[in-house]
């Protein structure tokens, strides 16, 4: 839901700027509704754009992804429960450990694919909408949704390592900062019979624990910056995407030779610049 509490941010904090850029003001609310509404309600886009068939197509992903995550979820704290009873044996507990992870993993993988269909309903209600334009509005919306996104709308995919190669960047950091914050945090509640043995003063794992969630915090703070700078890049990069940047557009600069010879016969040949601009 972050992503939805920022757009909704964006919009009430500058509506103006952001409904009133498509190709007509009808044009833009339309596609403000059915990005609202497939939010709010799956396929709500699908019935405005009246392209009904596809609906059941959504629901069918959404659902039955669902469903199988549900019931992987559910296997996944079954086993978990089981492990971490006290009469098994490490060899047992191994088995077990295999399995819930088994489950964890495709209870993810399940769940991604629902909210994959769910993404897809939204985007496919823009894309039809603004099929005969493009909308800065659709693209941002799509980069708020999956980072990205909006780029590739806009036709600069080699834009896309930039976007994931930060984010992966800053989640590396904030992972790193968060394990260090967990190990220290761990250590000070057990001292002195924590990790280090009471080698390590109290003060010193106060002030290593505080640094490292310091940095944590600040590196959220840095991936929800970079985050909203995709999604700004990708509306402004829309607003150019019809600007014509052909050669005929520039200038150039060629050499001059002028004689005025036809009306005075002493007059001489000039030589010089002439510059061009062509609109």
């Amino acid at each position: 839901m972050g992503h939805q509490l920022l757009i909704a941010l964006l919009l009430f904090c500058c509506p103006s700027t952001l409904l009133s850029q498509d190709t007509t003001k009808t044009n833009s609310l339309s596609t403000t509704k059915i990005w609202l509404a497939s939010q709010v309600l799956p396929g709500s886009g699908q019935v405005i754009n009246k392209q009904y068939w596809k609906i059941p197509i959504f629901y069918a992903g959404m659902g039955s992804l669902g469903y199988m995550g549900y019931r992987a979820n559910k296997e996944y704290r079954k086993i978990y429960d089981e492990y971490h009873q006290p009469y098994y044996s490490p060899e047992e507990k191994y088995r077990f450990e295999e399995k819930w992870t088994r489950y964890k993993m495709q209870r993810n993988i399940c769940y991604i694919g629902a909210s994959a269909f769910y993404i897809a309903s939204v985007a496919d209600a823009l894309m039809v909408q603004t099929k005969d334009t493009h909308s800065p509005f659709t693209a941002m919306m799509f980069s708020a949704l999956v980072p990205g996104m909006g780029q590739i709308y806009n036709q600069k995919p080699w834009k896309l390592p930039f976007v994931y190669g930060g984010l992966a960047s800053i989640y590396y950091i904030i992972d790193f900062n968060q394990r260090g914050y967990k190990r220290f945090g761990d250590a000070l509640k057990q001292w002195p019979n924590d990790e280090f043995g009471g080698t390590r003063p109290e003060k010193d794992l106060i002030v290593l624990r505080n640094g490292y969630r310091r940095n944590r915090d600040l590196a959220i703070i840095g991936i929800s910056a970079f985050y909203l700078l995709n999604i700004i890049d990708a509306y402004v990069d829309a607003h150019f995407f019809s600007w014509d940047m052909s050669d005929d557009l520039a200038y150039n600069i060629e050499p001059l030779i002028q004689s005025n010879m036809a009306i005075n016969p002493d007059a001489g040949i000039t030589l010089g610049l002439r510059l061009n601009f062509n609109f």
